[in-house]
């Protein structure tokens, strides 16, 4: 199988080898660590946070994506960001958890 392919059939149905290859799941838990921290920024935060993030939209391509980032607030070389993460993750854990105990379904 070549580094390009991304589908494949097997006996037990079908795989996604991109999981596989270039630490693809890394690259994309540490994409939504970051845009967990910043939703939260944007959705409970100052007004300077959504003006940020209205300027981080405007940034297109003009930057390296960790400078556009670390402007709108999200520094992805410090490990803040992935704490603000872990935290809304464990807030929306906290609520399902309730949510299946006031339902009697624990």
């Amino acid at each position: 199988m070549s580094k390009k392919t991304i589908l494949k059939f097997s006996t037990s149905g079908l795989e996604f080898t991109h999981f596989y290859y270039n630490y693809y799941i890394y690259q994309y838990s540490t994409g939504f660590a970051a845009a967990s921290a910043l939703a939260e920024k944007i959705v409970h935060g100052s007004q300077e946070d959504r003006d940020h993030y209205i300027e981080y939209l405007k940034a297109g391509k003009s930057d390296y994506p960790l400078n556009i980032m670390r402007k709108a607030g999200v520094d992805m070389e410090k490990e803040d960001y992935l704490n603000d993460a872990f935290a809304v993750f464990e807030r929306r854990l906290d609520e399902f958890e309730a949510l299946v105990e006031k339902l009697g379904l624990a």
